[in-house]
């Protein structure tokens, strides 16, 4: 450490709202802004609440110190409207004497670092500063002044050190001298009032230890060294003055100042360590000389080693991808011109290796006083990674995860931008196809899930290439597909292209080494007056799948509105049948079952009639499929069969000699899927009251074979409690004998369609013998239906048919009726006395 050249006293002039003060700058630290905890407070909204700081910084090699002004606060925090210095942005910079500082466009304050003054003078060079209203000369002052230029400072005499240490009392720090032995001869009262401890002269006392080494070196003169004493540092500068044989000691607390030093280190090494931790390259580009700083870590990012970019933006801005760059470029332009408050963007950068990488720059430009942009930095993240993800996110988002195709979410969207292009070009046509698997749930049902969904891949494969690239075909969901015919010439195309389609599916599918045949059903739809929506769209084509569906599957039908209609008139009819329960509109009527032999009733087939408000009396034909379809015909053979069972049982008190009759009612497969059908029947026959015996339940071949396991189990259990079955329809559906003997039934009912033939040539009416034949060889009675003639009666009295029913004996009773014949205790069937009733 050398002997200063000069002892320098610092001034700063400040001139805001209050008016001029001079404020002699003595301390380590000072902290300038508007708010009342600053060491300097300015007084001006325009300031920042902390503006600016100003840390004391020694100078080793001439024992000096000098000021160096930051903007904002130690951790980084610059201030809103900037500081500038001599006309130019200051963020950190050494102050030099003159310097002209301002804070904010209101506040101005002038620096002066000056030399060589006795405490007069300096007195009146500080007023003089002060009323001055300009920039204090320092020629125009009876002495020198000299800038803060460290390498130009000369020493101190001995007699100037003489000089300055006159005023030890006043000085607001600690100051104290030793003889030349170590012993201590003086401390100065602010000396006193810090360390009261140190008037006894404990050469252990930190600011007294090892002063004797200090003081016994013949060619040093001047030494600085820290001191911690207690929770406080201090600075204790050290002048070795032979000639008035003392050694004078400075003290400064620089705990305040070691603090910040020690808070501006960690925020610093923080930075360091987060930009490490996130991974990020760092960018800094000088916008004046166009010149950027490129980190390691940002090269290393696109495959180069740090040092081998050029300085220039071009490094950068030529490897962004060319879709990108016009938008990069934007976005950078719109934040220097103020529009965004920060950059932040998304392109891909040109690695070394030639293929892409996504990245994330974001940065933040800064302003001088003109707000004029001046410097631009910021960090870039690698998000490859992450974007593939997002990719990938939004590709599962829109599209099924087992076929690969795109789902509902797409498609919809793909239709209406169709639907928005019609609206622009007139002669735009596209049309919309709808798919359904025909049978596909005893597909599944038959060879399991893993295999339907098997298929399921194996025909969305097919579909595809059924397809023009431009077109878009997208699984719906379970086995339904939808399929958008982009840009076509007519109709005709979307049927070429449904043809095209049940060929190609007509083909079997190996599936687990077995061959699959799977057939569809198609609806075509076209954008009509009605269409509004791509909802439509779809509600029309399912619409028209369903007509291809009813009229025999494995074909395709063109929507029209007259199907939209019947559609409606359909839900509609739901609805109504939903409150018919409800409002109890059903009404049960009652067709004689008759003895052939002696034609006498012994007993009725209920039959359902639905007594609407508005249609009157209305056939099961015209809702029972919808009842059997929503579910509801369970609900309602329920209620038929209480229904029967009750009314039944009123009649035998009423009428003893139709104690006899037995009652019968038909069960659906519905029936059998729910498992508390056994529980059910004995619930209504132990409220009713109703024998088992005289119950019969008449069943179909075809729910007999779909679900032959349950159905086999549930009848037997049925046939336990003593009630008899019927297979209703016989010769309609299967007609397996090698089924016929597995299921427990009691009765055979012949339909119609073979009795009606029974008096005429027809080669069906040779079917009606041989059921009898079977029937009897199995001990099974016949029941025939749909007896409408004499003929038809003879003839099946002459095969010695057991039962029959039909207009001939009687139409379906209401309960009004039957009760007349009751009334007229008669169950004779004879040919049109029932009907006359």
């Amino acid at each position: 450490m050398t002997i200063p050249e000069e002892r320098i006293r610092h001034l700063l002039v400040i001139q805001d709202e209050q008016g001029r003060r001079t404020v002699s700058l003595d301390s380590g630290t000072y902290s300038l802004g508007r708010h009342p905890s600053n060491t300097i407070v300015v007084h001006s909204q325009m300031v920042s609440r902390q503006h600016a700081m100003l840390l004391r910084v020694l100078d080793p090699e001439s024992g000096n110190y000098f000021f160096r002004l930051i903007d904002g606060d130690l951790q980084g925090k610059r201030s809103v409207n900037g500081t500038t210095v001599n006309g130019k942005a200051c963020t950190s910079c050494i102050l030099k004497h003159r310097d002209l500082i301002i804070f904010a466009g209101d506040v101005r304050a002038r620096y002066h670092a000056v030399s060589n003054l006795s405490d007069s003078a300096f007195s009146r060079y500080t007023k003089a500063a002060q009323l001055s209203s300009s920039p204090v000369a320092s020629k125009s002052l009876p002495f020198e002044t000299s800038g803060l230029s460290v390498a130009d400072i000369k020493k101190l005499s001995d007699v100037q050190l003489l000089r300055l240490s006159s005023f030890p009392e006043l000085s607001p720090n600690p100051i104290l001298e030793l003889d030349p032995s170590g012993k201590l001869t003086y401390l100065n009262p602010a000396a006193v009032a810090e360390f009261p401890e140190i008037s006894q002269g404990d050469p252990v006392h930190p600011l007294l230890k090892d002063l004797e080494q200090w003081t016994q070196s013949p060619n040093r003169c001047f030494f600085i060294r820290e001191i911690e004493a207690g929770d406080r540092i201090y600075e204790q500068t050290i002048h070795c003055l032979p000639e008035s044989d003392l050694v004078r000691c400075y003290i400064v607390d620089i705990t305040h100042r070691k603090k910040i030093e020690q808070a501006l280190r960690e925020s610093e090494e923080r930075y360091a360590i987060a930009a490490r931790g996130a991974n990020d390259g760092l960018w800094d580009w000088n916008l004046l000389d166009d010149k950027i700083y490129y980190s390691p870590r940002w090269a290393a990012m696109i495959g180069y080693e740090p040092g081998s970019l050029a300085d220039v933006p071009e490094d950068w801005l030529q490897r962004i991808h060319p879709d990108d760059q016009n938008r990069v470029n934007l976005e950078i332009e719109e934040h220097l011109s103020g529009l965004r408050p920060h950059l932040e963007c998304e392109f891909r950068l040109k690695h070394r290796d030639g293929g892409y990488r996504w990245m994330r720059s974001r940065g933040q430009a800064l302003r001088d006083e003109n707000g004029i942009p001046y410097r631009m930095a910021g960090s870039m993240t690698d998000i490859t990674e992450y974007r593939l993800i997002q990719e990938q996110i939004l590709h599962d988002a829109l599209h099924d995860a087992m076929t690969g195709l795109p789902n509902r979410i797409l498609i919809m969207d793909r239709i209406g931008q169709a639907l928005n292009r019609c609206y622009r070009r007139p002669n735009y046509i596209f049309a919309v196809l709808f798919l359904d698997v025909d049978r596909f749930k005893v597909i599944n049902d038959s060879l399991g899930h893993l295999s339907g969904d098997q298929l399921l891949i194996g025909m969305a494969q097919r579909l595809q290439t059924c397809l023009r690239s431009e077109d878009t075909v997208a699984r719906l969901g379970g086995d339904e597909f939808a399929i958008l015919l982009d840009d076509i010439s007519s109709t005709d195309f979307a049927v070429q292209v449904s043809e095209r389609i049940l060929k190609a599916l007509s083909r079997p599918f190996l599936i687990d080494g077995h061959e699959v045949f799977a057939t569809t059903s198609i609806g075509i739809a076209l954008k009509n007056p009605d269409t509004r929506t791509p909802e439509d769209l779809i509600r029309d084509a399912d619409t028209a799948m369903y007509r291809a569906k009813s009229l025999g599957k494995s074909r395709y039908e063109v929507f029209s509105t007259a199907m939209r209609v019947e559609t409606l008139a359909m839900m509609q009819l739901e609805t109504e049948l939903r409150r018919a329960m409800e409002r109890k509109e059903f009404r049960v009527y009652y067709q004689p079952i008759v003895d052939l032999k002696t034609e006498i009733i012994v007993g009725f087939e209920t039959l359902l009639r639905w007594q609407h408000p508005q249609r009157g009396i209305i056939a099961p034909g015209e809702f029972m499929a919808i009842a059997e379809e929503t579910g509801l015909i369970v609900p309602i053979s329920w209620w038929v069969m209480e229904q029967a069972c009750l009314q039944m049982q009123e009649w035998k008190g009423s009428f003893p000699h139709s104690d006899h009759l037995s009652i019968s009612v038909n069960l659906t497969g519905r029936h059998f899927q729910q498992p508390d059908l056994l529980d059910k029947l004995q619930v209504i026959l132990e409220k009713t009251g109703f024998p088992n015996h005289r119950l019969r339940l008449e069943v179909t071949e075809s729910i007999l074979i779909e679900n032959t396991d349950v159905a086999i189990a549930a009848l037997q259990e049925i046939r336990q409690l003593g009630i008899k079955l019927y297979m209703d329809d016989f010769g309609t559906g299967y007609s397996s004998l090698s089924y016929l003997h597995k299921f427990p039934i009691d009765t055979l009912k012949i339909d119609r369609c073979f009795i009606e033939h029974l008096d005429s040539e027809d080669t069906r009416a040779n079917i009606v013998p041989t059921i009898i034949t079977l029937a009897k060889s199995m001990g099974l009675e016949v029941v025939a239906e749909g007896i409408e003639t004499l003929g038809q009666l003879l003839n099946l009295q002459a095969l010695n048919c057991t039962y029959g029913q039909g207009y001939y004996f009687a139409r379906p009773l209401s309960r009004e009726r039957v009760i007349l014949m009751l009334e007229q205790n008669s169950l004779t069937a004879q040919a049109g006395l029932l009907s006359s009733l």
